[in-house]
């Protein structure tokens, strides 16, 4: 079995949880880049990676209709940076979720 993080692997419970904290911007974001698809389709991702970087980049590979994929990342644990004499905020931002222009036909590209 490949350990490397940069390989997708099957989709785990904390996966799940993780990706249904963020679901409704997935779904808004998805749809803004690929407004083709039916509103009443339910996104469910199929893999996930978590890099190790600066933070964690979460990527999950989504299915689409028509056995399409599509990948969708965001970075958590990343400090961020304030100018001078600015309060950071109490609670951390949501992650920008980043979506794939490219399409996919299977979930491991």
């Amino acid at each position: 079995m490949d350990d490397s993080p940069f390989t997708y692997k099957s989709v785990t419970d904390e996966d799940l949880e993780m990706f249904a904290k963020h679901k409704n911007t997935i779904n808004s974001e998805v749809r803004k880049k690929h407004p083709s698809i039916p509103a009443n389709f339910e996104l469910k991702p199929v893999r996930a990676r978590h890099v190790p970087a600066c933070g964690t980049i979460h990527d999950f590979k989504i299915a689409l209709p028509d056995n399409q994929f599509v990948k969708v990342s965001w970075i958590t644990g990343a400090m961020q940076m304030y100018p001078p004499g600015e309060k950071p905020p109490e609670h951390p931002p949501e992650p920008h979720i980043n979506v794939d222009d490219t399409l996919t036909s299977t979930p491991d590209e």
